[in-house]
């Protein structure tokens, strides 16, 4: 028969108190800091910027202050809002948020009712009998090394990091959003400027074809021309193809079907006069990825202290209140003796066969793995933010170029015609006129192509304007 459980003696009782009070202490664990980095005062390089390094950052502004394209915030919106990156990255977040309770949980007490049976020593020609025992059991370990204090505080870190992913998930759907968007408009404006080139050298044709008939002209010349209009021509298959795969691309970032998606592009899209990159220093609190990486730095500094507390005695409180007879039903409702059970447990690893700290080695070894991706992941932020401000600037000037270039081309294909249906060349200077007029019209959306998608490189490495979550 079961008995009621001796109470603790009054020494262990006036200890555990004191143990509960003063037992954080006991296992002092410094918290990790940020790796120490020589961040410069302002970015080197063409200031392409603002007059003053600690102006706002460009990638603080809103997303919708940098794309005032009403098309373009519209596809946005509905990225952010259904498509399946954005709606995995919220995912993840529920999960670490699920796991964060569950790291918890074990620094409160657990209560469970319980129902067990064991036989009784019996002499021979007894019945076999059973005692049963059913009651409501509480079970409390007490957290006195603070090992699932740290635990949950690595849980906290994991989820911190899974919402920063999710930030960087938000900002790099705007940017890639933008890329295409820009892409399917400089398509666009590469066919359109590929079609009347083709369509001058049709009306250039006839031309020719009116003075081979005359006389004028040998039909070498004629097949010259229609060998050049084919050329031209060949293009727009291969421009239509990007077209679609451009769509295609799009629709996924949207969630939609591809195949059916057609989006509209405008002719015209307006890029900042100013893009201020701000201080430096200011970097490490606004890109997401790096807050990710911190708060990834900070979960594997918690697991090590995780670690550490698993070398000291696990302490415990445990409860029962509940019925034992040897009848099953007395023991449910209670008709049977009363059992209570009071006292502490304790549990202390002597022996594991190295899995204690080997399990405190990996967590050490983790640590020191979060620190250099930190510091790795730091200096490719710093690279991409000084790769883009030149980009920014150099595209600037290479559209400057190609606009240049493309009005002289035009007027040399004008002069050329001229210059033909007087007399005073072959049709050979023609050719090659429209041979570069349609090289420099591709050239030029391309270069613009460049400077847009230059800009969304430099407003996403500065940060990508992410929205806080609420």
């Amino acid at each position: 028969m079961i008995g009621p459980a001796r109470p603790a003696t009054p020494r262990v009782v006036l200890l555990l108190p004191v143990l509960l009070a003063g037992g954080c202490g006991l296992l002092p664990h410094a918290t990790v800091e940020r790796p120490a980095l020589e961040l410069p005062a302002a970015y080197p390089g063409p200031v392409v910027a603002s007059p003053s390094p600690d102006a706002a950052s460009f990638g603080e502004a809103d997303w919708r202050t940098v794309f005032t394209d009403p098309g373009l915030q519209s596809l946005i919106d509905e990225a952010l809002a259904r498509g399946p990156d954005g709606l995995l990255a919220a995912a993840q977040v529920r999960e670490a948020e699920a796991l964060a309770t569950a790291a918890g949980a074990p620094r409160w007490p657990s209560a469970s009712a319980t129902v067990n049976t064991s036989p009784i020593a019996r002499l021979p020609g007894d019945d076999v009998s059973s005692s049963f025992l059913a009651g409501i059991g509480v079970s409390w370990e007490l957290d006195l090394w603070g090992r699932y204090a740290r635990a949950s505080d690595a849980a906290r870190a994991d989820l911190l990091a899974r919402v920063e992913n999710r930030n960087a998930v938000r900002a790099s759907l705007v940017a890639s959003v933008a890329n295409l968007y820009f892409q399917l408009a400089a398509l666009r404006e590469t066919e359109e400027a590929t079609r009347r080139v083709a369509e001058n050298q049709r009306q250039a044709l006839r031309l020719v074809q009116r003075k081979s008939a005359a006389g004028l002209v040998s039909a070498a010349e004629e097949r010259q021309q229609e060998s050049a209009l084919a050329v031209t021509e060949a293009r727009l298959p291969t421009i239509k193809r990007q077209v679609a795969a451009t769509e295609n691309a799009l629709a996924v970032l949207l969630g939609r079907m591809p195949g059916n998606a057609r989006f509209e592009t405008p002719g015209t899209l307006v890029l900042p006069e100013r893009v201020p990159a701000g201080l430096p220093s200011a970097l490490l609190e606004r890109r997401p990825d790096l807050r990710a990486a911190e708060a990834r730095l900070a979960a594997a500094d918690a697991r090590v202290g995780e670690a550490k507390a698993r070398f000291f005695p696990q302490i415990s409180l445990t409860a029962l209140l509940g019925g034992v007879s040897t009848d099953l039903g007395e023991a449910l409702t209670g008709d049977g003796a009363t059992v209570v059970s009071l006292g502490p447990n304790l549990l202390q690893p002597l022996f594991a066969g190295g899995a204690l700290r080997a399990n405190r080695d990996v967590a050490l070894a983790r640590l020191e793995q979060a620190v250099i991706g930190y510091r790795r992941t730091v200096l490719g932020a710093f690279g991409e933010v000084s790769d883009s401000l030149v980009a920014y600037e150099t595209s600037a000037e290479l559209l400057a170029i190609q606009r240049r270039r493309e009005y002289s081309t035009s007027e040399a294909l004008r002069l050329a015609e001229m210059r033909f249906n007087a007399g005073l060349t072959t049709f050979l200077e023609v050719l090659d006129a429209q041979r570069q007029w349609l090289a420099a019209e591709t050239d030029a959306a391309q270069a613009l192509l460049e400077q847009r998608q230059a800009l969304v490189r430099l407003y996403l490495s500065l940060g990508g304007g992410w929205e806080e979550a609420p």
